[in-house]
């Protein structure tokens, strides 16, 4: 459930989701640059971001990134 996350993993899922809405895209090297935790901490967030909405990103193996899906519904708003 979206409410019983810790204050900091919820921002940066927060973060994932403004940047796949407004960018169409998101990688862990974003994650760390803006909030300065390490490459695994950045993939467990990514992993989580996509149990809470399982539909919104797909990796891109070509552009080493996650992009938004056609079924992308922002989880906050």
């Amino acid at each position: 459930m979206v409410s019983d996350l810790k204050y900091a993993v919820e921002q940066r899922l927060r973060f994932i989701d403004f940047l796949v809405a407004h960018y169409g895209t998101v990688n862990r090297a974003a994650l760390v640059d803006y909030f300065g935790i390490s490459m695994p901490c950045a993939s467990g967030d990514l992993s989580e971001y996509q149990e809470f909405a399982p539909n919104n990103i797909v990796y891109d193996k070509k552009a080493k990134a996650y992009v938004r899906s056609t079924n992308f519904k922002r989880v906050w708003a």
